[in-house]
């Protein structure tokens, strides 16, 4: 059946609109890889090349190579992972509560919750780094740790809240028939159910983690504990922006989340429309 020219103009129209969006979010990134590949002196060459006339790994072997780099990437998954460990566990408790139990209180409690990720973050740093300095948690994996949760919680205890809502409550009668605990109806139900809001949860957590840098960049001194972020900013100084080694230090940050999103998109995709419903 010909749906005529309108309509054949509006599939146009949304396609080319759909190209300009992703062309904001992809140039930049072959820019990148572009310059990464460039010797130093060809960087600023006129007019710009796309592709390197002299291609060159020597940017990328200099970061594998460089001892304080590999400690930034290790700083900086161990921070990920504890993050998104703890963001999980924490919220799947949490919204599992705020969806089956009502107690005095609760929705206040609840939107609370919400209400702290209202705050600029500009805002919270003082009161972070005083209660950090008081803990003697500054410059440690825990206190970075403990500051990210305190981003990533709201919007993981609400987006796991949605979704245990929209889970029928037979289905955990049920199991409590047949004998099944309170946190075995967590592991052997719900989490398997709910894994696409997990999934949307843990790549949340990951990469605000894996990006994060004014936490980081305040509340760290000294390369010991420092993520890959702030080790960024170091190949700015007195000399000059070295465009070849930042640009392959952020091209290899980038990879990891690159990977775990593309593993995970179905999920992602559908755990945050789910979990989006208010039951």
């Amino acid at each position: 059946m010909n749906k005529g020219w309108p309509f054949r103009l509006r599939q146009s129209l949304i396609y080319f609109s759909a190209l300009v969006l992703c062309s904001f979010s992809v140039i930049p990134i072959l820019w990148g890889i572009s310059t990464s590949l460039k010797p130093e002196n060809k960087v600023y060459v006129q007019p710009p090349q796309w592709i390197p006339e002299q291609i060159t790994w020597e940017h990328y072997a200099a970061i594998l190579k460089s001892k304080d780099m590999l400690r930034y990437f290790y700083n900086t998954s161990v921070i990920s992972a504890g993050v998104t460990i703890l963001a999980l566990v924490i919220g799947i408790l949490a919204a599992y509560g705020f969806s089956r139990y009502k107690f005095p209180g609760r929705n206040m409690l609840l939107w609370s919750i919400l209400f702290t990720k209202i705050f600029p973050r500009v805002v919270i740093i003082i009161p972070f780094y005083i209660t950090l300095k008081n803990l003697q948690l500054l410059n440690t994996y825990t206190g970075l740790i403990l500051v990210y949760l305190m981003v990533v919680l709201p919007i993981a205890v609400w987006l796991l809240k949605g979704f245990f809502d929209n889970i029928p409550y037979e289905i955990e009668e049920a199991a409590i028939m047949d004998g099944c605990t309170v946190f075995g109806l967590l592991w052997r139900i719900m989490i398997p159910v709910s894994l696409p809001a997990i999934a949307a949860v843990a790549m949340y957590s990951f990469i605000l983690a894996w990006n994060e840098f004014l936490f980081a960049l305040v509340f760290t001194n000294g390369m010991s504990k420092r993520p890959i972020s702030v080790g960024l900013a170091f190949f700015i100084d007195e000399a000059g922006i070295h465009w070849g080694q930042l640009m392959a230090a952020s091209i290899l940050m980038s990879i990891p989340a690159i990977v775990i999103f593309t593993l995970s998109q179905k999920l992602l995709v559908r755990g945050l429309s789910d979990g989006a419903v208010k039951g």
